[in-house]
């Protein structure tokens, strides 16, 4: 199993993801990651980070080439960017949910589930089949989330 990264958790020029300025103000970012780098279905991809105190109150994802497989978002262990083998992957978003072509909204109950926490927390998608290195692979967010 290996950690890959995106282009908001790897490097040292990674995009950073804006950070509310103001309590309970939702702001709203698309990540978008493209496989340039084929993921093998143990690998986990961190995919982006929630700012510290932050609270997300909306998720929908898609993707785009990654074939007939199942994947599983959640919040990560360990620190933001760390390619540390012992990383795991929580449920918290998509439990086993079939690679959406369409968009595919988390549900109410599970974002509601999650505190906010003083530290920025990485969010992974591990997916149930190997994804291969293709430019048109990819997988899309738009994530919502609020300072606390």
């Amino acid at each position: 199993m290996a950690i890959k990264t995106s282009k908001y958790t790897g490097g040292n020029g990674r995009k950073q993801l804006p950070s509310p300025y103001v309590a309970h103000v939702a702001t709203t970012e698309i990540v978008e990651h493209v496989f340039t780098e084929a993921v093998a279905a143990a690998d986990i991809l961190e995919l982006c980070y929630l700012p510290p105190n932050c609270r997300i109150t909306d998720l929908r994802i898609q993707t785009v080439g990654t074939g007939a497989a199942t994947l599983t978002m959640g919040l990560m262990s360990g620190d933001v960017g760390s390619l540390s083998a012992a990383r795991t992957i929580g449920t918290e978003l998509f439990n086993a949910q079939a690679t959406p072509t369409t968009v595919q909204a988390a549900t109410l109950a599970n974002l509601a589930a999650l505190m906010s926490s003083p530290m920025p927390r990485s969010i992974g998608v591990q997916f149930s089949a190997n994804v291969a290195a293709n430019p048109v692979n990819k997988i899309m967010a738009i994530i919502t989330y609020a300072s606390t």
